[in-house]
């Protein structure tokens, strides 16, 4: 099993990835609580590790499952390692060390835009197109993320973009978008969970390096409540573990963009965490807007089939 060889067949169905992708966005959208509530007990660094470590006890299992636990050729190794260290170490400490001053509403806003980001990418580099409809429906859902997120919440203003974290969180969503064009073929040469459990090794030993230079947060583990450990074993078995998965699964029969669309429900779920565990207020914007990303996201999968270069 090697990367860049032959396309093999896909596990899921084209309904099962969208079922899986919906699964991912719900849960990601309520992961930025969750780091709030991790950074606020330990350092981003620790949490970090402990997320990618609780991921692996997901990924190994499913690996084993789905027959795809196997050596990887080493001229494979330098692509999963920079993979896991773009998709997993750069993209997951930046977001941690974000939440500590960012938002919880405005970073799932920061990542709303980020199927625009691969739908350029994929334009520019795989060939994708999307139909005029599709590119109404990303400007339709757009406007929805934003309805929602800068008029749904009390006390957060849609332009209140200018504090650390919340450039950092901007990064992280340019970075995924970025993260998801590289990751695309390799999906396509390979298995989608062979391909995540390599990459999260990867990530794994490089955080572990991190660590052991930078060994800040292991003082306070004694103190870390149960709240702060729940918060990080969801983030690492779900958010890690089986939304890699997943969103790789739908990597694998969907194009680039069209998966990515599905980041535009993310802010939704974003916001309804933000209001029951951060106890932020939203207003009757967030139906409004809510039902606008929704109708964006019919517009952009039943819109004209994409074709892609090479495939």
């Amino acid at each position: 099993m090697t990367l860049g060889t032959v396309e093999h067949k896909p596990l899921v169905s084209l309904h099962q990835a969208y079922v899986e992708i919906s699964f991912c966005v719900f849960f990601w959208g309520a992961s930025f609580a969750s780091m709030k509530i991790a950074v606020g007990e330990t350092a981003p660094i620790l949490a970090v590790w402990f997320r990618i470590a609780f991921g692996m006890l997901v990924l190994l299992p499913f690996a084993v499952w789905r027959k795809e636990l196997a050596p990887l050729p080493r001229k494979d190794w330098l692509a999963l390692a920079v993979l896991g260290f773009q998709g997993v170490v750069f993209h997951q400490n930046i977001q941690f060390v974000g939440m500590a001053s960012a938002g919880v509403a405005n970073a799932n806003w920061m990542i709303a835009g980020t199927p625009s980001v691969v739908a350029l990418l994929g334009w520019l580099f795989l060939g994708e197109t999307l139909s005029k409809g599709s590119v109404a429906g990303l400007l339709i859902s757009g406007f929805g993320v934003l309805l929602v997120v800068g008029l749904g919440t009390k006390g957060l203003g849609l332009f209140r973009i200018g504090a650390l974290g919340d450039l950092m969180i901007a990064v992280s969503a340019v970075n995924w978008a970025v993260f998801q064009i590289l990751s695309r073929r390799l999906v396509r040469a390979s298995r989608p969970t062979f391909t995540v459990f390599w990459m999260n090794v990867f990530a794994l030993a490089m955080q572990s390096v991190l660590l052991l230079v930078f060994p800040s947060g292991i003082s306070e583990l004694a103190s870390i409540s149960p709240r702060g450990w729940s918060a990080m074993l969801f983030l690492g078995c779900i958010c890690s573990g089986l939304c890699y998965i997943f969103w790789y699964d739908g990597l694998s029969v969907m194009p680039a963009a069209r998966v990515a669309a599905f980041q535009f429900i993310q802010p939704l779920f974003g916001v309804l965490a933000a209001y029951f565990i951060t106890g932020e207020r939203f207003t009757p914007f967030i139906l409004f807007g809510g039902t606008l990303t929704l109708c964006g996201i019919w517009m952009v999968n039943h819109g004209k089939r994409t074709n892609i270069k090479g495939e």
